[in-house]
C-alpha cells in the first residue's frame, strides 16, 4: 500500500511498508479528507465540516495502518452513563473478539497475522469509564461494526433500514444506498435524479435519509478496499492534489474506482449486526423501529455521540514578579496565601526541593524548624496508569475465577513499579481490595468510586524529583508557589531568599499525567486529573473547595477540521470545572512561529492551542520577563483568533528565560507559554487570598484579571487584554 510523505508541504504517496509477517495498509492523508469534504468529483460542492460521529482524525489515525489498534475517547449520547457505554463496548467487543465474524478474503500478497492457539489474538479491549468520556483501545473492524452501529449519526441516517431483510424496503434501500456512492464519485445518474426516484418509492420514502450518508459510506469503502488488494492506490502514487494535474488525476482514480468502493461500502454497511450488540441489557437497547410489514426488529442501542482520538499532551514547552507587580502588592496588601490551594497539573513536581518547604513551621518554643521537612505540596496523585485501575478489562473473567484474580494482582504490581515510587504499608492488601470492589461496581455499571481509586494513585517519594521524567512541572510549580531560601539564619535572624514565586506560600496539588515512558500524556489522564479535582471539592461538602484552582501549562494542537474549536473532549472539562467553581489557568502554546515552512519560517494565526481554547479558562500567552512594553509578545507565543473566532489568549505574562527550581534541588531559567501560565495562576490565588467572596466564582476572577491587564499595544489576538498586572488587580475590586 501506501502512505502519505509530507515534505515541504507536498502531499505525495510513498511505497508501504512492510514488517515480518504482516502487511500494513496505508492510505494517504488528503484520500481521507477529501472524501469526508466530498471533494470526489468536478462539480460537487465541497463542504468544509463532515459529520458521522467519528472525528476525521480517527480517520486519519486508522488511515496510517489499518492493521493497526488505536486508543479512542467516545462521548456518550445525552441520558447515557458514562459506565453503561463502557460496559456496551466492553461486552460487546469481548464477544467480538472471543467468537471474531471471519475476515472478507484477502489479496492472496497480504500476509495477516494469525490468532495463537487458544487465544485471542487481540486481548483484551482496555475499556475505562470517567464520569464523561469512555476510553477504549480498538481495531478499524470493531470501529465498523461496534462502535458506529451504536452512533447517534447511524440512528439519524436510518442505516438500520438497510438490515431489512424480511421485506423489500432493506434490499432496495441498499441499491439505493451503492448507487449514492456511485453518484458521489462521479459514476451514473445525477443526485438530483437518485432523490426523485426515492420519493417516487413509497416503501423506501420514509429512509430516504440513508443517501446522505453515501459520502462517510465512500470513504469505508475506500478503506476496506485498500484492505482487499495491495494495488488500489498505486495510481495515487506521487499524486499531489493541490495541484490541478493531481486534482485530474485524483479525481480520474476516483471515478474508475467507485464501483469497486460502493460495492465494498454496501456489502459492510448491509452485515446483519453483531449479535452482542443486540444481547445488552434491556434498559439499554435501542428503540425498536416498525417496519412496513407490522413486524419489528431490534437494533443496537444508540449510546455513542462522538469518536475522538485519545491525543498526546506535550509539555508546552526570578525577577519577572516586578514585571507582573506581584511584589508590590504583597507590600502594599500584606497577603499570605496560606490558606489557598491549587493543583498543578503537569509531569510532576519535586516535593523535597528546597524551594516548596514551608516556612511557618516552627519547634515547641515557637522557633522556626531551619531546614523544615515539611512541603506546601499536601498530596501528589499519579493518573499515568488510571486507565488501568478503572478498567472493564477487571471484569473480563468471573469474580471468583483464578483469571480475575491475577488480572487484579497484574494491577497491583505494575502500580507498585512505577519508578521512584514508596510503597505505603500494607499498599498491596489495600489495593488488591479496592480494585475487587471497583470490579464489582463495573460489573452493576456504577461509576468507579474516587474514594477507592485515590490510594492506588497516592504518591509517596522522598527522591527529590530523580525519577520525574521532566523538569518541567517542578519549575512551573516553582514560578507559581516556590519559596527557596538559605539554610542558615542571617545576621537579622532571616534566611537570604535565593529564589521566589508569585505566591510564596502557596498550597499545592501535585497531579502528575506525563507518563514515564514516552513523556507524553493522554487526553484520558488529564480529564482524569479534572474529574478528580471536582471529586476532591465534593467530598469536602459544606466546608468550602479544597483545590482552589488549577494550572495546565500542557499543549495539544487543535485541528480545525477535525473538532469544533472549544469542543474537543478536554476543553469540555476544563469549562466544567470552572463551572463547578474552580478557576482553571491554561498555557496558550508555543506554536505562534513555523520553523518548518519554507525559507525562514512564518508567524502562526489561530494557533492556540487545547485546553487554551476552552471559553472559560484564562488562556496565557507570553511576553519578554523584563521589557513587555519593549519587545511584545514571544515571537512563539500562540496567536488567535480561536478557530470559531474568539479572542484568545485572555492575557500575557512572563515567558522568556524565566528562573525556577529543577530537579535534583536545582534552578534554571526556561521559556514557553508554560511558564506564563503560572504567574497568572499566582495572581488569581492573590486575588481569592484578598478577597474571599471571589471562593467558586472563577468567572468574575477571569474578568478582573483580564479588566485590569495593561495594554502592550499590541493587536489583541496576540496580547489578549495586556499584560497581567497584580496591583491594579487587587486594587480594582
Amino acid at each position: 500500500m501506501y502512505g502519505l510523505n509530507l515534505s515541504r508541504g507536498r502531499a505525495t504517496v510513498a511505497p508501504h511498508r512492510t514488517i515480518p509477517g504482516v502487511a500494513i495498509t496505508r492510505i494517504p492523508e488528503f484520500v481521507v479528507e477529501f472524501f469526508l469534504l466530498g471533494r470526489t468529483r468536478r462539480e460537487a460542492i465541497e463542504r468544509y465540516t463532515q459529520d458521522g460521529g467519528i472525528v476525521t482524525d480517527v480517520w486519519l489515525a486508522f488511515a496510517k495502518d489499518l492493521e493497526a489498534p488505536r486508543k479512542v475517547l467516545v462521548a456518550p449520547t445525552k441520558g447515557t452513563s458514562a459506565v453503561d457505554l463502557g460496559y456496551a463496548l466492553h461486552t460487546s467487543i469481548t464477544a467480538n473478539r472471543r467468537n471474531p465474524v471471519p475476515s472478507p478474503a484477502h489479496h492472496k500478497g497480504s500476509l495477516r497475522r494469525k490468532p495463537a492457539r487458544g487465544k485471542p489474538a487481540r486481548g483484551k479491549p482496555g475499556v475505562s469509564p470517567l464520569e464523561n468520556f469512555v476510553a477504549v483501545t480498538i481495531y478499524f473492524d470493531e470501529l465498523l461494526r461496534v462502535v458506529l452501529p451504536m452512533t447517534n449519526w447511524w440512528h439519524e441516517k436510518s442505516l438500520s433500514a438497510v438490515h431489512r431483510k424480511a421485506v423489500r424496503s432493506g434490499p432496495k434501500l441498499e441499491d439505493m444506498l451503492e448507487r449514492a456512492i456511485r453518484s458521489k464519485l462521479g459514476r451514473e445518474e445525477k443526485e438530483v435524479e437518485l432523490r426523485q426516484s426515492l420519493v417516487d418509492s413509497a416503501d423506501v420514502y420514509p429512509d430516504r435519509r440513508v443517501i446522505q450518508a453515501a459520502s462517510l459510506a465512500a470513504l469505508i469503502g475506500v478503506f476496506l478496499s485498500a484492505q482487499e488488494d495491495l494495488k488500489f492506490l498505486t495510481h495515487l502514487q506521487g499524486v499531489d492534489p493541490r495541484t490541478s494535474e493531481g486534482e485530474d488525476k485524483f479525481v480520474a482514480w476516483v471515478n474508475a474506482q467507485a464501483e469497486t468502493i460502493a460495492r465494498a461500502a454496501k456489502s459492510e454497511l448491509a452485515k446483519p449486526f453483531l449479535p452482542a450488540l443486540l444481547q445488552l441489557p434491556a434498559n439499554m437497547r435501542g428503540s425498536r423501529r416498525p417496519s412496513p410489514t407490522g413486524t419489528q426488529e431490534p437494533e443496537p442501542p444508540v449510546l455513542v455521540q462522538r469518536v475522538f482520538l485519545d491525543r498526546d499532551a506535550t509539555l508546552a514547552d526570578t525577577s519577572a514578579i516586578s514585571t507582573i507587580k506581584a511584589d508590590a502588592a504583597y507590600r502594599v496588601f500584606d497577603i499570605s496565601c496560606r490558606d489557598v490551594t491549587w493543583a498543578v497539573i503537569d509531569s510532576g513536581v519535586s516535593a523535597a526541593h528546597p524551594a516548596f518547604e514551608d516556612h511557618d513551621v516552627k519547634d515547641s518554643n515557637g522557633q522556626p524548624i531551619v531546614p523544615s521537612t515539611a512541603t506546601r505540596i499536601k498530596a501528589t496523585y499519579d493518573f499515568t496508569h488510571i486507565e488501568r485501575i478503572r478498567n472493564f478489562d477487571l471484569i473480563a473473567d468471573p469474580e471468583t475465577s483464578h483469571a480475575r484474580s491475577a488480572a487484579i494482582n497484574a494491577v497491583v504490581v505494575e502500580l507498585e513499579r512505577l519508578p521512584g515510587r514508596t510503597i505505603p504499608q500494607n499498599f498491596r492488601a489495600t489495593a488488591t481490595e479496592n480494585l475487587k470492589s471497583i470490579a464489582r461496581q463495573l460489573e452493576q455499571r456504577v461509576p468507579p468510586d474516587w474514594g477507592l481509586i485515590e490510594p492506588l494513585i497516592r504518591w509517596v517519594d522522598n527522591d527529590n524529583g530523580v525519577h520525574l521524567v521532566s523538569d518541567h512541572g517542578t519549575h512551573v510549580a516553582g514560578i507559581l508557589a516556590g519559596d527557596w531560601r538559605s539554610q542558615k539564619l542571617g545576621p537579622n535572624g532571616q534566611r537570604d531568599v535565593l529564589l521566589q514565586g508569585v505566591c510564596r506560600d502557596l498550597n499545592l496539588y501535585d497531579l502528575r499525567v506525563i507518563h514515564p515512558k514516552n513523556r507524553k500524556s493522554t487526553e484520558f489522564a488529564i480529564l482524569a486529573a479534572l474529574e478528580f479535582v471536582q471529586f476532591v471539592n465534593a467530598r469536602s461538602a459544606g466546608e468550602g473547595p479544597v483545590i482552589h484552582g488549577v494550572n495546565i501549562s500542557l499543549s495539544i494542537p487543535h485541528d480545525v477540521r477535525n473538532y469544533g474549536c472549544g469542543s474537543t473532549p478536554i476543553c469540555v472539562a476544563c469549562d466544567r470545572v470552572v463551572n463547578s467553581g474552580v478557576v482553571v489557568v491554561a498555557a496558550a502554546g508555543n506554536r505562534g512561529w513555523n520553523e518548518q515552512e519554507i525559507g525562514f519560517g512564518n508567524f502562526e494565526f489561530c494557533s492556540i492551542t487545547d485546553p487554551g481554547n476552552a471559553r472559560e479558562v484564562i488562556t496565557v500567552g507570553s511576553t519578554h520577563r523584563l521589557k513587555p512594553h519593549a519587545f511584545g509578545v514571544s515571537y512563539f507565543s500562540s496567536r488567535g483568533p480561536t478557530g470559531d473566532g474568539r479572542i484568545k489568549p485572555d492575557i500575557v505574562a512572563p515567558g522568556e528565560q524565566i528562573r525556577g527550581p529543577i530537579r535534583g534541588g536545582a534552578d534554571d531559567e526556561l521559556d514557553g507559554t508554560s511558564m506564563a501560565a503560572p504567574f497568572v495562576s499566582g495572581a488569581a490565588a492573590m486575588l481569592i487570598a484578598r478577597h474571599r467572596e471571589l471562593i467558586g466564582n472563577p468567572k468574575r476572577v477571569k474578568q478582573i484579571l483580564c479588566d485590569s491587564a495593561t495594554d502592550l499595544g499590541r493587536e489583541r489576538y496576540f496580547q489578549g487584554h495586556g499584560l497581567l498586572d497584580v496591583l491594579r488587580a487587587l486594587q480594582s475590586v
